[in-house]
């Protein structure tokens, strides 16, 4: 039988667009369940929206997944980068943090390639789910689909309650992990 399909990402890197992206950990292992990976991960992102010009509008950080929705303030830009600058340090960090710590986890995130290869992973190959967003309406459904993916896993009863998305910032609630972006410049 042939290698297995691997999902790629399609991405339009069309300015004035918003986009919605969603990646996974590494066959679907809730590796993101801790708070160290998750600020790990809020430091990438923090990161990457400064060094890529973007502005962040909403995320949530769930045990084995994330919604990130960014808006690349530059005319030219290209969502490859941003996914990467998001993710390359979190695999980075977290790796490190395995080798020293828990050198035994590492064979469950041992990928190991028809041509004999073999990487560690932290995130699932491929780009993920990048959605472009051009209207307020939809953006505005992406956020708050975002913010209730915790609510719909059981794991708090409320948006807000979740610590680890833009939920709290939206509704004004301190303490907050990340501040979001102003909305503006975009969509119909």
């Amino acid at each position: 039988m042939g290698e297995p399909h691997r999902k790629r990402v399609k991405s339009y890197n069309l300015p004035g667009d918003a986009h919605e992206l969603t990646f996974s950990c590494f066959r679907r292992l809730p590796l993101l369940n801790r708070d160290r990976p998750r600020r790990w991960f809020l430091e990438a992102l923090a990161t990457a929206r400064r060094r890529l010009n973007v502005a962040l509008w909403g995320y949530v950080i769930m045990p084995e997944h994330v919604h990130v929705i960014v808006w690349p303030r530059d005319e030219e830009y290209e969502v490859r980068l941003i996914r990467t600058a998001m993710k390359v340090p979190v695999q980075r960090k977290a790796l490190a943090f395995l080798r020293r710590k828990a050198p035994g986890y590492l064979e469950r995130l041992k990928d190991e390639q028809p041509n004999g290869e073999v990487h560690y992973r932290f995130w699932q190959r491929g780009g993920g789910y990048d959605r472009n967003i051009k209207e307020m309406v939809t953006l505005r459904r992406m956020i708050e689909y975002a913010h209730n993916n915790p609510v719909r896993r059981g794991l708090v009863s409320q948006p807000t309650d979740w610590y680890w998305s833009s939920a709290r910032f939206y509704d004004g609630i301190e303490p907050i992990a990340l501040e979001m972006d102003p909305i503006t410049g975009l969509l119909k």
